[in-house]
Parts: C-alpha cells; sequence; structure tokens
C-alpha cells in the first residue's frame, strides 16, 4: 500500500485556509486504498513536521521531518499549501529536487498561474479576452516610471478598478477602488504583500464562472459553477468565514456561452502548462467571456467550488482525491 503524504500549513497569508483544505481532504480519504501521513509545515519556524492529529499540531524536534528523509517516509506528496511558497512551484521545486511523485502542475505552470501580472502577460499573448490591466514593480520600476504608469491608468481606465498583489491568493490585499483618488492607497495595502502590484479594470455587474478542471493527456472538464456575490467582489471573508456567496452549479448561463466557455477552460489550462487539477476561473458580461486566473491549488474547504463542481461530474469525495493521487508523477 502507497504512503501519501498530505501537505498543509506552509509559509503563506494562506496557511489557515490550507489547514481547512486539509482537514477535509484527510476526513474523506479513502484508508482502504492508501496510507495516509500528515506534513504540517509550520509558518513560525519554516519546518516540516509529521503530525498524528491535524487538530492538534504539535511541532517538536522529535517529530520534525527534514526535506532529505522524505523519500524515507512516503511515496507520494499531495500538497493543499494554498499561496506563496507552496503554490508558486518552491514547494513542488523541493519535490523535484528530492525525486517525490507529486499532485498537482509542474513548478512553471505553478509559477505561471501564481504570479497574476505573468499569467495576463502570458493570456495577452495566447490572445485570450482578458479586462485591461497595467502593473507597477516597485523593484524595477524607477519612481518616474511608477508614476507615469498611474497616471496612464487614472487617465485611460474606467472605475472602478481592482489592484492586487502579484503573487497572493484567497483575495488577500486586493482592493476594489471607485474613484482614482483613492488609487494610492489602495497600493500600499497590495505592496504589503508584493512589491508588484497588478491594477485591473473592473467589469459592472460581472458573473463570476468557475471551471474544474483535472487530468494531465486527457482532461476531465466540469461544468460551469457560477458564484452569486453578496457584495462588489468575494473577498476572503466571503470565501472563508462568512459564506454569504451562493453556489449555483450549472451556472445560469446561456448555452452558447456555456459551450465557449468549455473550450476556453482547457485550452488556457494546457497555455499555462497545468497538470493534475486546478480551477479556471472567469468573467461573463455582456455576452462576452473574459479570463480572470487559474488557481493550481484550489481550495477545498466545505464551500470550495472546485470539489463541487467534480462531485458534480459524478465523483465522490474520496474518488476525487484518489484521482487526483493517481494523476501523480
Amino acid at each position: 500500500m502507497k504512503t501519501i503524504a498530505l501537505f498543509f500549513g506552509g509559509l503563506s497569508n494562506e496557511a489557515a485556509v490550507s489547514i481547512m483544505s486539509a482537514k477535509n481532504v484527510a476526513k474523506a480519504f479513502d484508508r482502504r486504498r492508501y496510507q495516509l501521513i500528515l506534513v504540517f509545515w509550520n509558518k513560525k519556524d519554516q519546518n516540516f513536521y509529521l503530525v498524528k492529529d491535524i487538530n492538534k499540531l504539535s511541532c517538536t524536534p522529535k517529530n520534525r521531518l527534514n526535506i532529505e528523509d522524505f523519500h524515507k517516509k512516503f511515496d507520494i506528496a499531495l500538497p493543499m499549501t494554498h499561496g506563496r511558497y507552496g503554490e508558486d512551484g518552491v514547494l513542488q521545486a523541493i519535490f523535484e529536487s528530492r525525486k517525490i511523485k507529486y499532485c498537482g502542475c509542474r513548478v512553471l505552470g505553478s509559477a505561471v498561474c501564481m504570479d497574476k501580472i505573468l499569467f495576463k502577460n502570458l493570456m495577452k499573448a495566447e490572445r485570450i479576452r482578458q479586462v485591461e490591466y497595467g502593473f507597477l514593480d516597485f523593484k524595477a520600476h524607477t519612481p518616474s516610471e511608477i508614476q507615469a504608469e498611474k497616471a496612464r491608468i487614472k487617465k485611460t481606465f474606467s472605475f472602478p478598478v481592482y489592484v492586487k498583489p502579484a503573487n497572493s491568493g484567497s483575495s488577500v490585499g486586493i482592493t476594489r477602488v471607485d474613484r482614482s483618488g483613492n488609487l494610492d492607497q489602495a497600493i500600499k495595502a497590495a505592496l504589503r504583500h508584493d512589491s508588484r502590484v497588478l491594477i485591473e479594470e473592473g467589469l459592472i455587474n460581472p458573473t463570476e464562472i468557475e471551471m474544474a478542471v483535472m487530468g494531465n493527456d486527457k482532461l476531465i472538464v466540469s461544468r460551469p459553477g457560477q458564484l452569486r456575490l453578496a457584495k462588489d467582489f468575494y473577498d476572503y471573508d466571503d470565501k472563508y468565514k462568512n459564506g454569504e456567496a451562493q453556489v449555483v452549479i450549472p451556472a445560469k448561463i446561456s448555452a452558447p456561452i456555456i459551450k465557449e466557455i468549455r473550450k476556453l477552460a482547457p485550452k488556457i489550462y494546457r497555455a499555462a502548462g497545468c497538470q493534475g487539477f486546478a480551477r479556471v476561473d472567469f468573467f461573463v458580461s455582456k455576452g462576452k467571456i473574459y479570463i480572470n486566473e487559474i488557481n493550481t491549488l484550489p481550495g477545498f474547504t466545505d464551500i470550495s467550488m472546485f470539489p463541487m463542481l467534480m462531485m458534480d461530474q459524478g465523483m465522490t469525495y474520496a474518488e476525487l482525491i484518489n484521482r487526483i493521487v493517481g494523476l501523480a508523477y
């Protein structure tokens, strides 16, 4: 029987979400098929620990797990490490450096999809429709270049705009800006999470659509799911605390839009170099489809869209996890 290591926690601002996802995965895990071990990545000291109880995260020298000992403890890694270092290719590179099989996207696909600016540039090259955007790089750009780009955005973009850290997930650090005078304050908020900031032109009352895609060569593509939001945008509290957004599967959109979006999702998944599983997010506005982003390690919490969409395909939660593990290499 193969041993699967469920990695959770991590160093990002999404460590708490990662623990929520891991608890759901551990609860539904098929222990008749695989042996499960729990590996907690402790944000405080940045070390890995083998834990027996996901609700009691004991971290002592006795249960510390060194990277060079990974291959002695498990056969396949199943990361649920959302955000920077766990979802952006860093942890994936650690697995590859130790020749460990793992689930999900490889290093390059993880990095490209995590970096919102790189992903936007890739979609632009692929000629996939998206909202207008600009970005500020506070390490690479000069102060005069920063000011020029802000002036361009204020002059040419229609407000509201959304200001986002380039490398952050779960809507952490994102601000909706309704008038240009508040732009600098939103940029400062994003800079608390990254030195590179994305600024996107907003759409008026768009429909938020999410697609689950799973596979390496042969892909399973879900029906579209729709988020009906309780406020302006789907922020961290609504995703993981308040639960006010409604999930509608299948989405209440026209048949031609459904057909087109089911073609676009796997095309974008492959263009970004995704493997294993990912969630592809879109906006629909005035009959047009706009790519938003790809989440290469989507949430597996009680209210997360990816498992809901795959269970809508007829899978049980345990079967979904088994299929993800089966795609590891």
